[in-house]
């Protein structure tokens, strides 16, 4: 499907001499299987359902009362009732159905438990402070996409629903409904390539924080900062998958870098903060209100992270943690010397 495009449209160099060293780094990464320890056997028990959340208490806390399928449909405070919910979602065949699904896609992870490794021994060269968070596996009935939760004080954990993908070709109307999530400019993505990368995403969306303001300038830089952060995790992906744009738009953008960005200051739209005007330039969307038809969402986002390699370029002693603790976003365009391509 796209696999070719990604490679066609950006591919980095394995021998980039400007990378960090980061052989003597260990992640220590193991993606923990939990649809796999909690779905084959619809005859599981009580009791073994209790153990299987004892040795995985944190996530589990997390996945039955959040993610697992159904569970805001549960409102039985009696653990006994509860379980009993459980194992009446086990059995259920839509969730057996769902698990099969998976696991013929996703019999193994290695290679996306290969990309996560590399990702997070940069993470520890940039971070190191920072623990490697723990990974899990799920299901949730195309409930939730990658999602962050503390495995303990020092420690992140966090969760992927498979279920969330299963490939572009997968009918996920079919079984979700008029579901804006499940729109054909983002389903496109729902894919193996891209599990890394989203998982990498609520990991820096939360190293991250909050945006130091509302306007569009503002909130443009913290996307670009959180950009350049998941481009410095995964120095080898294509600016497609940083993106999360088709090659076409990929193209488009590049081509026309100076086209946004004389959009966004000559109709004055830096120091704008109605998210109504500024949303689909900040997120997905199929396009830019304004903007040619053939000019991808997200734009905003996309100039954000020119200024922000403009920024680091010019700045270049500056460390990503120290990008991320400067909350000025006018000081950061100053000193980018941004100026887009003639």
């Amino acid at each position: 499907m796209t696999i070719l495009a990604f490679f066609l449209a950006g591919c980095k160099s394995d021998t980039d001499s400007s990378l960090p060293d980061i052989s003597g780094l260990d992640a220590d990464i193991e993606i923990v299987r939990f649809e796999q320890l909690l779905f084959p056997d619809t005859n599981i028990t009580a009791a073994e359902i209790e153990a299987l959340a004892g040795e995985h208490p944190a996530f589990s806390d997390i996945y039955f009362q959040y993610v697992f399928p159904g569970a805001d449909d549960f409102v039985e405070e009696d653990p006994e009732l509860r379980i009993q919910n459980i194992q009446a979602t086990i059995r259920h065949p839509r969730t057996q159905w769902l698990f099969d699904t998976v696991q013929q896609i996703y019999p193994d992870l290695s290679e996306v438990e290969a990309e996560l490794e590399e990702a997070f021994r940069y993470a520890k060269y940039y971070f190191p402070e920072k623990e490697t968070p723990r990974i899990y596996t799920t299901i949730s009935d195309f409930g939730y996409f990658p999602f962050v939760y503390a495995e303990d004080s020092l420690r992140d954990g966090i969760g992927i629903s498979l279920e969330m993908f299963l490939g572009s070709d997968f009918p996920y109307m079919s079984y979700t409904g008029l579901n804006n999530a499940f729109s054909d400019y983002l389903i496109r993505s729902y894919n193996k390539e891209h599990i890394a990368r989203r998982t990498l995403e609520v990991w820096i969306d939360d190293l991250a924080g909050a945006p130091s303001g509302n306007r569009l300038l503002d909130l443009m830089i913290h996307n670009g900062k959180k950009l350049y952060i998941l481009e410095s995790l995964m120095p080898q992906a294509s600016d497609t998958i940083i993106m999360d744009y088709p090659a076409v738009k990929m193209d488009w953008v590049t081509s026309n870098e100076k086209q946004i960005w004389y959009h966004f200051t000559t109709n004055d739209m830096l120091y704008e903060t109605s998210m109504r005007k500024l949303q689909k330039h900040l997120g997905p969307s199929p396009g830019s209100p304004g903007m040619p038809p053939e000019a991808p969402g997200n734009t905003a986002s996309w100039l954000g992270w020119q200024i922000v390699k403009a920024y680091m370029k010019n700045n270049p002693t500056v460390t990503l943690k120290e990008l991320l603790a400067n909350k000025d976003a006018q000081k950061i365009l100053d000193d980018s010397g941004y100026r887009p391509p003639r």
